[in-house]
């Protein structure tokens, strides 16, 4: 209300008499009400929504109104009141619009937090050492936990039972999203050819007769020296007389995960292969319609947004290898032996079925004029320098970075994106650290 309206309103109270009841409610009663066409907003307590498709955030509660910002769908916007009409008054970095109600929902809420375990540790029944022990968990497990207790105790959920940890072995796990799918089976190798039989014996049927150096998912001993095993997607058994394990690697128990941890150490069931490969939308530096061009839909949606982003500063990516099947990895790896021996392919290339092409996550890029593909050329580039630094802001993490050879297993690659979701690329990022340190496995 301008000064001149504001004497002008003065005076007609005076003359109706209302002028005594309204200014001693003080004038701060005034400056609230909006008598010059502003929208009346109801005040609320601040709320988080999210939008449900692109949205623009105008002026004023109408479509007439002048466009403060344009946000994305999934974009969280502070609600601060309610309009007329169905339009809500937000904040969002900094600004404050309206935006019609029809486009966004309210973000669930949640005080429950998720703690990974340091060092392996007990649950016990109450806030002290001197409580029972309910259950003894191994390091890095997760616990829930939705308050806090006194000292330095938390009261945690674990596999549908109840207690509290000390928080000094306990630290807040940085992901919104689920954990790492822990390792299910162990992986052998056949020391000579080899029958798969139906039972774990000799008058077993034979299912399916191995080549030496073949691998197998064991799940479990049978009896007699018999090991149970999955091949081919087919139960049966072989003898353990002639199979060896591979020391430290494991099957992971749960694929599908976007945040799968595949290395030199855990590996993916037999013959994997993703549910949703499609093909990317990307330039590659091929023309041919092959596996190459795949990736899984989430990854392939992420990949043409970072290539997208890429262009509009400056820098130009072409695709050179996404999804690589179980038996595309099996001929590749094997013609890297041929060509190096095993020891030296082995520091580059994945054995089968711990490849993260397999998964349908990863993908090797280079430059638009398709130079330096895959090699160590690449490193140093705008192209690369880039990707680096804004990488995650797509969900994407440089999979093998610079002096993480000891962890990771390979060689610096520069080239090769890996697809792990927004939130924990950009934990990761913002923490230099690799997919395994984040999850504190190997």
């Amino acid at each position: 209300m301008t000064e001149v309206n504001r004497q002008t309103f003065y005076k007609k109270l005076a003359v109706t008499g209302l002028a005594f009841t309204l200014v001693g409610a003080g004038t701060l009663g005034l400056h609230s009400l909006h008598f010059t066409g502003e929208p009346t907003v109801a005040s609320a307590a601040a709320e988080t929504y999210t939008t449900t498709a692109n949205l623009n955030i105008r002026s004023g509660p109408s479509t007439s109104s002048a466009i403060i910002a344009t946000v994305k769908q999934g974009t969280q916007l502070t609600v601060i009141g309610q309009a007329a009409s169905g339009w809500l008054k937000v904040s969002y970095q900094g600004k404050t619009g309206y935006v019609s109600s029809e486009y966004v929902k309210k973000s669930t809420s949640s005080t429950t937090k998720t703690y990974v375990t340091t060092a392996n540790l007990n649950i016990r029944s109450g806030p002290s050492t001197s409580s029972a022990i309910v259950v003894t968990v191994k390091q890095g497990a997760q616990l829930t936990s939705t308050e806090q207790a006194a000292n330095g105790w938390l009261k945690v959920s674990y596999q549908g039972k109840t207690g509290y940890v000390s928080t000094q072995y306990v630290k807040e796990s940085t992901s919104s999203s689920e954990p790492a799918p822990a390792p299910a089976a162990s992986v052998y190798v056949a020391t000579a050819n080899l029958n798969v039989r139906t039972t774990a014996s000799t008058s077993g049927a034979v299912m399916a007769t191995l080549k030496a150096g073949t691998q197998l998912d064991v799940t479990a001993k049978a009896a007699n020296g018999w090991l149970k095993t999955t091949y081919q997607g087919k139960v049966g058994y072989v003898s353990g007389q002639y199979v060896r394990a591979l020391a430290g690697m494991k099957v992971v128990s749960n694929p599908e995960s976007i945040q799968v941890v595949v290395n030199k150490q855990n590996k993916l069931p037999e013959n994997y292969v993703p549910k949703d490969l499609v093909y990317t939308t990307i330039p590659f530096t091929f023309k041919e319609q092959t596996e190459k061009k795949k990736m899984r839909s989430e990854a392939a949606a992420a990949i043409a947004q970072l290539f997208a982003g890429a262009k509009k500063q400056g820098v130009t990516l072409l695709g050179v290898s996404a999804y690589r099947s179980h038996a595309t990895q099996s001929a590749l790896f094997s013609s890297y032996v041929q060509r190096d021996g095993y020891d030296k392919a082995a520091t580059y290339s994945a054995l089968p079925g711990t490849s993260e092409h397999e998964t349908g996550l990863g993908i090797d890029v280079t430059k638009g004029d398709g130079t330096c593909a895959a090699q160590d050329c690449f490193g140093g580039t705008k192209e690369a320098t880039w990707l680096d630094a804004h990488a995650a802001e797509y969900g994407f993490i440089i999979r093998y970075p610079k002096g993480k050879d000891a962890v990771t297993g390979y060689k610096y690659e520069p080239w090769h994106l890996r697809y792990v979701g927004k939130p924990v690329a950009q934990a990761i990022k913002s923490k230099g650290i690799t997919l395994e340190e984040y999850y504190g496995i190997k």
